[in-house]
């Protein structure tokens, strides 16, 4: 699962502004099309695993939008703008994307910043773990935390570029986003112990957002299915969120390789594309879904206990493949400085995890360098979504106490079969009988964790005779 990208820094090239040459002038007519259908198909299909590769995060975004905020009826005003709270914990139902968090209540908010700024309003969360994940249309995340604003800010106006003559008042804090379409994922801290929930909710609801009503917006509506499976489909949204975002300037020329695919300007829409490029677009579109889904393990750099540490989280500039893997794998990851996080497919001995194969120990002998928590969170290697564990057990970790202190188990044991004993110390993570994945996350990492001097110990192969023979449910 190692990393070859990771391994050294990437040259720097240089950059240079064509304006100020004399050589180099934009042509106003579309790019010439391959002479007889072979070519064509050839080079739809090139094209196509560009656009795929290159527009993996934001369409997968726009069809969480869509799904979250579409009006029911064409015409009727998109739910942008405000909250919606999940109530609980994420559990085996929850699909909203891959590979979520079971250590924070989620929230979700879609912001349409086109017809100007929005504001939000935040109580006092006193010590709890919190943080506000904004995602432009590619990705690219930035945080209103405890860790970015230690003293608040209790009133933040989100606001693009184009608005920088507001008048933001005195208590407010300004927050500059790229995309006038933004994401927000707020992650609120849950506590172990009784009650809690709830106090959780309370927060969730004193959140209040202000903004501009969206109106209605004659954005095609695509669902996460369709993207993930249909080139046209895919291509669709890809046009829309271009054409409602925009592009960064440096991705200009590349984006304009897919007018021949009706993305962006052009005489074309996707629906009017000929049979030719059509089949193109189907091979093209598939061939880059296989890459990445071959690729899951190529998200970071593998440590020498087996773990892979995931490198550049929410900050990807031009390394568009790697961040349409991590977006394939699972949306919405947050910036590596809030939430350290390793995963591992495999034991310390290469060995694909399984809970046919299990049980496996992961021994703790120095807690995870967490300034908040931290927590091993079980997956299921196919889909990226929680196993449903008994008693909705899918992640053992740390629990901070009213004191502020963080504690955890030393030793966790993963595997199919409940442990007929416990000793002190040791907590039981639940496994299927198939294979799995397992994501440490370390919140608020310390500076050992951030400069890699330390790393999660191995996850071992457990003795067949150490006191596991209870079969569970799965």
């Amino acid at each position: 699962m190692e990393s070859d990208h990771a391994a050294m820094p990437a040259a720097r090239l240089r950059i240079y502004d064509p304006a100020f040459s004399e050589q180099l002038r934009t042509s106003t007519s579309a790019d010439a099309r391959p002479v007889g259908d072979p070519a064509v198909v050839a080079a739809a299909a090139a094209a196509t695993h560009r656009a795929v590769v290159y527009g993996l995060p934001a369409v997968y975004q726009y069809a969480s939008m869509c799904s979250d905020c579409a009006p029911a009826e064409i015409g009727l005003p998109w739910s942008t703008n405000v909250f919606r709270h999940e109530r609980e914990t994420a559990t085996a139902s929850f699909d909203q994307f891959r590979v979520p968090n079971v250590d924070t209540v989620y929230s979700n908010g879609w912001l349409d910043l086109t017809d100007g700024p929005v504001t939000i309003d935040l109580p006092d969360f006193g010590s709890r773990y919190y943080t506000l994940e904004f995602l432009d249309a590619n990705s690219n995340a930035s945080n209103v935390s405890a860790r970015t604003h230690p003293d608040g800010p209790r009133r933040v106006v989100v606001v693009t570029p184009e608005w920088d003559a507001v008048d933001l008042g005195a208590d407010a804090t300004p927050f500059r986003v790229a995309t006038p379409i933004m994401w927000v994922l707020m992650r609120i801290q849950v506590h172990d112990e009784p009650g809690d929930i709830d106090r959780v909710r309370a927060l969730q609801d004193a959140v209040v957002v202000t903004g501009p009503s969206g109106g209605a917006r004659a954005w095609p509506v695509l669902t996460r299915h369709a993207v993930e499976s249909s080139g046209a489909a895919f291509l669709t949204a890809l046009d829309a969120v271009v054409s409602i975002n925009g592009v960064p300037a440096a991705d200009e020329g590349l984006v304009n390789g897919f007018r021949f695919l009706g993305v962006g300007p052009g005489p074309d829409t996707v629906a009017e594309l000929d049979d030719a490029v059509m089949r193109g677009v189907d091979a093209g579109f598939a061939e880059a879904m296989a890459l990445l889904d071959a690729s899951r393990s190529r998200l970071g750099r593998r440590t020498p206990s087996g773990w892979t540490k995931v490198l550049d989280k929410g900050a990807h500039g031009h390394n568009h493949v790697a961040r349409a893997i991590m977006n394939f794998v699972g949306l919405g990851a947050n910036v590596v400085d809030e939430n350290c996080s390793y995963n591992t497919y495999v034991d310390s001995e290469g060995d694909p995890l399984s809970g046919e194969a299990g049980p496996y120990e992961i021994h703790f002998p120095v807690a995870p360098p967490a300034e908040a928590f931290w927590s091993v969170t079980l997956y299921d290697a196919a889909t990226g979504f929680l196993h449903d564990a008994p008693d909705q057990v899918h992640s053992v970790g740390s629990s901070t106490r009213p004191d502020g202190t963080v504690v955890g188990p030393s030793r966790v044991v993963v595997g199919h079969h409940r442990p007929r004993s416990v000793e002190a110390g040791t907590r039981w993570l639940p496994a299927p009988l198939g294979p799995f994945f397992l994501v440490l996350r370390m919140y608020r990492p310390q500076p050992d964790a951030l400069e890699e001097r330390w790393t999660p110990p191995p996850v071992r192969s457990a003795q067949q005779n150490d006191g596991v023979a209870e079969r569970c449910s799965a």
